[in-house]
């Protein structure tokens, strides 16, 4: 299965808003087991195994391996597809 990993930390105005624009509509598109927020900030090694060092970052995993990697916005429908896929 597919899984996107949503990296943020809550101290981020632009993660905030992020979450409000795309993860949430498109966890509300494909559901919650799609979706892992991960808080870079208490997470940090989790971060680093993914190379994030900016936030907010998405990286969709297709079992292990990294398929898409994302620092701005995405369209929620091309998103969507690829998760389902």
């Amino acid at each position: 299965m597919k899984k996107l990993l949503f990296f943020h930390a809550h101290w981020c105005p632009p993660c905030h808003f992020y979450d409000d624009v795309f993860i949430n509509p498109l966890e509300d598109e494909v559901g919650a087991e799609y979706i892992c927020r991960i808080n870079a900030q208490n997470d940090p090694f989790t971060a680093e195994k993914y190379g994030i060092d900016k936030l907010p970052a998405v990286i969709i995993l297709d079992g292990k391996q990294v398929i898409m990697r994302c620092t701005g916005a995405i369209d929620i429908g091309k998103t969507a597809e690829l998760l389902r896929r």
